[in-house]
């Protein structure tokens, strides 16, 4: 196999943890607000039970297939020229991800902490760091996701709590006065953001330790993300409102920045950066891992470790050109980004469980 070091179930969890966290505890209470409106925290609830129901299915589609990647999965349900196919379109939007989310990174700090520094720099920096995890492999990104996940949990608690005093429940109101369609759409995107972009898991999975509780833990682990998510959103909608949650890309940060005990305990939105660039920085590197193992058992590479360099300078590339700024990605990007992943994380799969049971049913079907 390609990859010939191993993680435990622990270390899987945590990944996907800071994946459905991931560059969400920033952008997610503006994006799910800008269709649910002061409803969004309904939305966010509802989602959590519902992401962990698409989290079990890429589970079953990876215990049909135990010692096999995405990549050899789609090749050995739909034949060899059809599974290329799809292989090629879920490569692209990992490379796409990956260079999404430094992107994002590099917008986020020039444009609220380094504000005279150069974006390329910030990319740069980002991209080299991304890089030199992902040489030292498989194991090693288990173990870091396992070392820095507590601190996320940390924050978004002390976040949560520190701006109780400032809650105001009538934000809440007018309660279900948007309509079914938008919080159809909040529920969408609940689902399809923290969770639908786990798909990359699936290239991890096969590297992964059986041992006992698997599927336990990883649900446990979507939902648990899932669900501080929500509590984000909720305490978004309590402090700031719909109208400015919504209109404030960063409205975590936003929320960080009010946080004020005794004119002691105050200013703490550098720790919020921090623990977003924690997260962010595991999403991207599992997602450029997925797009350079995949390459490598596309092309029928003996290792995957020559691809990493070359992989770096192409995201390095990409993140500079897949928007010229953050507006660009507010306006234009996130709409479509809902469709793409729904597709790639809801009806593909489903499409390849359907089509792997359809033949089974087939070749058992009597003869006769």
């Amino acid at each position: 196999m390609l990859e010939k070091g191993r993680i435990g179930t622990r270390q899987l969890s945590t990944l996907i943890f800071m994946m459905v966290v991931g560059d969400m505890m920033l952008i997610y209470p503006s994006v799910i607000t800008s269709y649910a409106k002061q409803n969004a925290w309904i939305c966010a609830l509802i989602g959590v039970p519902l992401g962990m129901a698409l989290i079990l299915m890429f589970l079953k589609l990876c215990n049909l297939y135990p010692e096999k990647n995405l990549i050899q999965i789609a090749r050995s349900i739909l034949g060899f020229w059809p599974g290329t196919l799809v292989s090629g379109f879920y490569l692209f939007f990992f490379v796409i991800g990956a260079s999404t989310h430094t992107r994002e990174v590099g917008d986020f700090l020039t444009s609220q902490i380094f504000q005279y520094t150069p974006i390329r720099v910030i990319i740069l920096m980002f991209v080299i760091t991304v890089g030199w995890g992902l040489y030292h492999g498989l194991e090693t990104m288990g173990r870091s996701s396992e070392l820095l996940m507590p601190i996320l949990i940390v924050f978004i608690l002390v976040l949560a709590f520190c701006l109780l005093p400032q809650v105001d429940p009538s934000n809440l109101k007018p309660i279900t006065d948007t309509g079914v369609v938008p919080i159809l759409q909040g529920i969408l995107v609940s689902i399809i953001y923290p969770v639908g972009e786990l798909v990359p898991i699936m290239m991890i999975i096969p590297y992964t330790l059986k041992q006992a509780h698997r599927t336990r833990d990883v649900l446990m682990a979507a939902g648990l993300g899932n669900l501080l998510l929500a509590i984000l959103v909720t305490i978004s909608l309590l402090v700031l409102g719909a109208f400015l949650t919504q209109h404030n890309i960063y409205a975590s940060f936003i929320l960080s920045q009010k946080i004020n005990i005794g004119g002691f305990f105050e200013r703490i939105e550098a720790i919020m950066a921090s623990s977003w660039l924690i997260s962010t920085y595991v999403k991207a590197m599992v997602y450029m891992y997925a797009f350079i193992v995949g390459c490598a058992e596309l092309f029928k590479l003996k290792q995957y470790r020559i691809l990493i360099l070359p992989a770096s300078l192409l995201i390095f590339g990409l993140a500079n050109l897949v928007s010229p700024n953050l507006t660009f990605i507010v306006i234009t990007v996130v709409p479509y980004w809902v469709d793409w992943d729904t597709t790639l994380s809801i009806i593909l799969p489903g499409l390849l469980l359907l089509v792997h049971m359809f033949k089974k049913g087939w070749k058992n079907k009597p003869s006769g």
